[in-house]
């Protein structure tokens, strides 16, 4: 990793200092797990930051919004991070009460795959 970055989430190090984050790959999860739960209009110098999935909360859950939802995410993973990760597979399921998301992609540097999940259920 090229400068110093802070770990996500922020945390204080056995140091006194700002902790950082172990490795590339954890680094860059950290910034797909920033980008995609921030919602846009939330950081005031970069309005248009964010994947907005914690607005599903107050989404119905149906084909359209996995379809919406899908758009945002790629389109925030290709704004915002397309210069650190290639999108290997991305998919939106709505069945019954969940919506689940599952997003493989590669680490550009490294090489390496990874894969995230999100899941919203709808229980009581």
């Amino acid at each position: 990793m090229s400068g110093r970055h802070l770990a996500f989430p922020f945390r204080i190090g056995s140091d006194g200092r700002s902790a950082t984050p172990e490795s590339l790959d954890a680094h860059i999860r950290g910034e797909i797990l920033q980008l995609l739960l921030s919602n846009s209009g939330e950081r005031p110098f970069l309005p248009g930051f964010g994947g907005n999935l914690r607005r599903l909360v107050f989404q119905g859950n149906n084909a359209v919004t996995a379809g919406l939802t899908k758009a945002g995410i790629s389109q925030a993973l290709a704004n915002w991070l397309g210069h650190r990760v290639r999108v290997l597979s991305l998919d939106v399921v709505n069945d019954e009460a969940t919506l689940a998301i599952d997003l493989t992609y590669q680490v550009i540097d490294s090489g390496e795959q990874r894969r995230l999940r999100f899941e919203r259920g709808g229980g009581v």
